[in-house]
C-alpha cells in the first residue's frame, strides 16, 4: 500500500486538506494518507522543514510527501519534484528542500506551471503524486531547475570555552528546542562542568536531564530530545511562556 505524507499550513477548519485528501484517494484509491502536520504558522517555512525533517526519517522506503506551503520569496516559486533516498518529494521551490536536505538533490525537477494555475494546485499535487508511486521516471515530468533556492539555517557558533545557539522551535507542549546538538555539546564539552544561560534574568542550568520527571514539578531543566538537540523545559509547566523565551532567541553554553 503506497503511504502519501502531507505536510501544509492550510489548518484543519476550511476544506483544502479535505480536498487534497479527496483527490489524492480517487486517484490512487489504496493509498495511506498520514497527516504530518496541518498547523504550522502562515508561511513558516523554518518551523515546517523542522518538523518535516524530525518526521522524515522515521517513514519507509518509496514513501511520497507532499508539502503545501509557499514561503515569502519575492517572486513566484516553481513546483519541485524530487526522488532522494528512496523517498518521493514535491512542494515548491522557496528554500524549503534547502532546510530539510544536507545536500541539494540530484534527480530533482521543476514542475511546470499552466498559465492562470494557482501556485499551490490540488491538480498539479496529485499529478506529480501518482506519477512517481506508478515507479516512472522524474524528468518526465519536467526538466532541472536553473536555480534550487536555498535559505540560511541557523548554525550555532563556538569556541574552545562557548557555544552560541539560537532557539529554532517551540513545541505543543511550550518546550523550547534548540539548534545546539548533543554531539556538538559533547564535543566542546571534553567533560568540563557547563552553565547553559537563558536570559539575564533566569538562572543558569548546570546538568543534563534524561526526563522531565527528574526535578519537581514547575522547575527548569535542560535535556537532549529525541532529534538529539538541547531542549529547555518546566516539568509540567511552559518554558515557553515562563522564560519568555521565543524563536531565535539566543542560548550560551559557558565551560568551565
Amino acid at each position: 500500500m503506497p503511504i502519501i505524507t502531507l505536510t501544509t499550513d492550510w489548518g484543519s477548519r476550511d476544506y483544502h486538506v479535505a480536498a487534497l485528501k479527496g483527490a489524492l484517494l480517487s486517484s490512487v484509491p489504496d493509498v495511506q494518507i498520514v497527516d504530518i502536520t496541518h498547523d504550522v504558522s502562515r508561511h513558516n517555512i523554518q518551523q515546517a522543514a523542522f518538523i518535516f525533517r524530525n518526521a522524515l526519517r522515521f517513514f519507509p522506503s518509496g514513501t511520497m510527501h507532499l508539502i503545501a506551503l509557499h514561503g515569502h520569496t519575492g517572486t513566484t516559486p516553481g513546483t519541485l519534484c524530487i526522488k532522494k533516498d528512496n523517498h518521493m518529494f514535491m512542494g515548491l521551490n522557496d528554500g524549503f528542500f534547502s532546510l530539510v536536505f544536507d545536500e541539494e538533490p540530484i534527480d530533482m525537477v521543476e514542475f511546470p506551471r499552466a498559465e492562470q494555475e494557482p501556485v499551490q494546485s490540488i491538480p498539479r499535487m496529485v499529478h506529480c503524486a501518482v506519477h512517481l508511486l506508478h515507479g516512472k521516471n522524474v524528468y518526465e515530468l519536467g526538466s532541472r531547475p536553473d536555480q534550487f533556492v536555498r535559505r540560511g539555517a541557523f548554525q550555532p557558533s563556538f569556541t574552545e570555552e562557548l557555544i552560541r545557539g539560537v532557539v529554532v522551535y517551540i513545541d505543543h507542549f511550550g518546550n523550547v528546542v534548540t539548534n545546539i546538538s548533543r554531539e556538538l555539546f559533547e564535543k566542546q564539552r571534553a567533560g568540563r562542568r557547563f552553565e547553559i544561560i537563558l536570559r539575564k534574568t533566569s538562572s543558569p542550568l548546570d546538568s543534563i536531564r534524561v526526563d522531565y520527571s527528574e526535578v519537581d514539578q514547575g522547575d527548569v531543566l535542560a535535556l537532549f530530545n529525541e532529534a538529539g538537540l538541547l531542549e529547555i523545559a518546566i516539568n509540567q509547566g511552559n518554558a515557553h511562556d515562563l522564560l519568555y523565551l521565543r524563536p531565535n532567541d539566543h542560548i550560551r553554553i559557558e565551560f568551565k
